[in-house]
């Protein structure tokens, strides 16, 4: 795809910047007014915060199963107590994609809906650059660039491909930001400032729980319905076609893996740090004597779009506004105010990968990340 650099011109609104051209130095401005925050319907607000928990029992795991048969009706915002019957947490373990975190799942599926609201916003405007922060402290910056013959485009096909676009970028870059969760946690960010998380990041159900909640939310968001009551739908099918089993048959894979993937004191033995970089897939860890053949998570693709590669479309920076980001920086070797995903995110899992002593997950022998 070509891309069109042209002079910048910048003018703030909100915290979006409208642009003549793709931006490389803009620096954001997070104390502008969110003035257009009306205009993002019902996903202008931060989705609710849900507490996950470790996949075994013990002391601080905050462990508990996830009944599948009533996980009640998925809510984006936390209403009153008397209608909001979501089952928001609990640890799930599937025949077909492992173990999975329902809060995660939740988690990551309201965030790609908050980030396509901005996505959307900004691509049917023509703005190259917006900004948005999650419950951390970090800035996420997007920048966007169109190509050469974006104004050209007949109307509906531009607005294919601007629905399109909206979508996949809102599922990786919330991708991106669950990753960068595990990232500073694993650093020690610490979400309730008291209770260390380090023990949390990374775990073997956190990746393929952000990689199927973003999958859910683009589905949901694609049929232009009720997205709580949608995601409710295609979360209880998704479960089911994974495989997932009743509570019994998760205490026993559960307990098959201890010692080999935790331990009772020392907590996670084994971390999932398989974020796609190679393929674009996730495969889940799944458990000898639990299991039917493992099915892969797909991340969205930028690179065929209705046969249209739009690869260079988008670029993430973030800006770590947490103390971790000394670390962080110090990893990487540069000391620079935006981490980008792209470039550093490899660079950090395999310095995890290292601090553990432990291969990658994709070059384990298959018994042992089926185990």
């Amino acid at each position: 795809m070509t891309i069109n650099v042209r002079p910048v011109v910048v003018t703030f609104i909100g915290s979006l910047v409208f642009l003549s051209g793709c931006a490389t130095s803009v620096a954001p401005n997070p104390n502008a007014s969110h003035s257009y925050h009306d205009e993002l319907g019902e996903f202008r607000e931060l989705p609710r915060a849900r507490l996950g928990a470790l996949p075994f029992k013990g002391p601080f795991t905050l462990y508990t199963a996830a009944d599948v048969s009533d996980l009640g009706t998925h809510t984006y915002k936390a209403g009153p107590l008397e209608i909001d019957n979501e089952r928001e947490r609990g640890i799930v373990y599937t025949r077909r994609g492992g173990f999975l975190d329902i809060a995660h799942v939740r988690n990551s599926a309201d965030m790609t809906a908050y980030i396509h609201a901005r996505a959307l916003l900004a691509i049917e405007r023509g703005w190259e650059v917006f900004e948005f922060k999650g419950h951390e402290p970090s800035t996420y910056r997007v920048e966007l660039c169109y190509p050469d013959d974006w104004e050209r485009l007949d109307v509906e096909t531009r607005h294919r491909y601007t629905n399109e676009l909206a979508l996949r970028l809102a599922q990786r870059v919330a991708f991106d930001v669950m990753t960068w969760h595990e990232i500073i946690t694993w650093h020690g960010y610490k979400s309730t400032i008291v209770i260390p998380e380090n023990n949390s990041a990374f775990t073997y159900d956190d990746i393929p729980s952000h990689a199927l909640g973003v999958q859910l939310a683009a589905e949901a968001l694609r049929t232009g319905r009720d997205f709580d009551l949608e995601m409710s739908r295609l979360l209880d099918e998704a479960l089911s076609d994974l495989g997932a089993v009743e509570g019994d048959e998760l205490d026993l894979a559960m307990n098959e893996v201890e010692g080999a993937w935790w331990d009772r004191l020392r907590g996670p033995e084994r971390r999932l740090l398989d974020i796609g970089t190679d393929d674009g897939k996730i495969d889940p860890w799944v458990v000898n004597g639990h299991a039917d053949e493992p099915r892969p998570y797909s991340l969205a693709r930028m690179d065929d779009i209705e046969g249209r590669d739009f690869s260079g479309f988008y670029r993430v920076q973030i800006d770590p506004n947490v103390l971790e980001g000394f670390a962080i920086r110090s990893v990487i070797g540069e000391d620079r105010e935006y981490i980008d995903p792209e470039t550093d995110f490899p660079v950090l899992i395999e310095d995890i990968a290292d601090s553990l002593d432990v291969e990658r997950v994709q070059d384990l022998p298959e018994q042992a990340a089926r185990r």
